[in-house]
């Protein structure tokens, strides 16, 4: 009556989860291993390169932030209390 998207294969059907197991044996397990071991050495120095620079990024921030706004200069005006016939002292 109307075409079905969805074949039967029984040859399929059999081998149910596992039935790819099969095909796995010890030497792609092996060469497997060896290349994500390959992987997680050479990206081991990058990590330890990396770290310093992530822990510092708040303070990097900050220089940024400081280098940004403008200088305040804070003069101090000295005190000018002169009485008369007495030597004036600067400290």
């Amino acid at each position: 009556m109307y075409n079905n998207p969805f074949i039967y294969n029984p040859g399929v059907m059999s081998k149910g989860l596992f039935g790819s197991l099969k095909n796995i044996g010890l030497g792609t397990i092996l060469s497997n291993t060896q290349k994500t071991l390959g992987i997680i050495n050479q990206a081991i120095p990058i990590v330890y390169q990396v770290k310093p620079i992530i822990n510092n990024i708040g303070t990097i921030f900050k220089i940024a932030g400081a280098m940004n706004k403008p200088e305040e200069v804070n003069e101090i005006e000295p005190k000018k209390n002169i009485e008369d016939g007495k030597p004036i002292f600067y400290i």
